[in-house]
């Protein structure tokens, strides 16, 4: 008997775990055309578009000790603090529209140990991959990025660049002194331009490292970038001279052209004195002669009445 109730129990148990749905996958929004799925320790982050900036606390802040693969597709920047102290983070697929990677983003990513960015890829902001203790590999496909306030501050790491494009040697010593030979530059086939020989302990807060390091230096790198802006300020120089040398000669021609116009009233004007003037005298003259006639009459009338008398 008891064993067809346990038997019944365990039934009934299998019974009820198999009616209970799988556990539906967490999504939500993190930015204008943006939006996440975080399913078995993969975070998915889909769409088009910039993240938003998170101070305390991203949409998936819950699951930090969880997400070991980020994906990313259509993000162009990655909101500040997005990842900070992910330290079970182990991969991230950046996608191919990427540009820049926000301030403190992936700060203390201690799982992080090699990451791959896209040609689109631009700016490491402030503190971007600050004290990723395990980052040792950085690959870059584009041209040479900005490189912010102390973003990579207590990271070794050797970052390549495409050993067909190299970037250029004066920066990537500037930028290798500036990090105190904590950061080295290599090419895609491992050739190395130039070698850091200057060992500086590191002692100084991250202030120091700012100083040495302007953040619009690597911004002003590309040469084929100059002529682009310098280029539209050279042509409309000669299309404006010319109507300045036409523009006086239309003022010169037209007081030839209206000149005979105040002659042309003088005429009419004269002619009309004269005429009114022998007009006034021809009336003049014709009272006169209807007075005259006048008087003739009354004398005659009056000359024969004195006669029939």
């Amino acid at each position: 008997m008891k064993r067809r109730v346990l038997l019944y129990i365990l039934t009934l148990v299998i019974l009820a775990s198999l009616a209970v749905p799988a556990a539906a996958a967490e999504q939500g929004s993190c930015g204008d055309g943006l939006s996440w799925t975080y399913e078995n320790g993969k975070l998915t982050i889909t769409g088009e578009g910039e993240m938003d900036d998170y101070g305390l606390g991203a949409p998936w802040d819950a699951y930090r000790e969880e997400i070991e693969e980020l994906v990313l597709e259509g993000v162009t920047y990655i909101g500040a603090c997005a990842f900070r102290d992910y330290d079970a983070l182990k991969t991230v697929d950046f996608g191919d529209d990427l540009y820049q990677i926000g301030q403190y983003a992936f700060d203390s990513c201690d799982g992080l140990t090699s990451i791959s960015l896209p040609e689109t890829f631009k700016i490491f902001d402030e503190g971007s991959f600050q004290s990723c203790k395990n980052l040792t590999e950085i690959h870059c496909a584009g041209k040479f990025p900005t490189f912010r306030h102390n973003s990579m501050w207590e990271t070794s790491v050797t970052i390549y660049y495409p050993a067909e494009r190299p970037w250029s040697l004066e920066l990537i010593a500037q930028l290798e002194t500036a990090f105190r030979g904590r950061i080295e530059f290599r090419g895609s086939d491992g050739s190395d331009l130039y070698e850091y020989t200057g060992y500086v302990e590191e002692t100084q807060p991250p202030e120091t490292e700012l100083e040495t390091q302007p953040e619009t230096q690597p911004e002003t790198l590309p040469p084929t970038e100059v002529p682009e802006t310098e280029a539209p300020t050279v042509p409309p120089v000669p299309e404006t001279e010319p109507p300045v040398t036409e523009a006086p000669t239309e003022p010169e021609t037209a007081p030839t052209e209206e000149t005979p116009a105040p002659t042309e009233p003088v005429e009419p004007e004269e002619t009309a004195g004269v005429t009114g003037l022998l007009i006034g005298l021809l009336i003049v003259i014709i009272v006169m002669t209807l007075v005259i006639i006048g008087a003739l009459i009354f004398k005659s009338r009056s000359h024969g009445g004195r006669f029939s008398s």
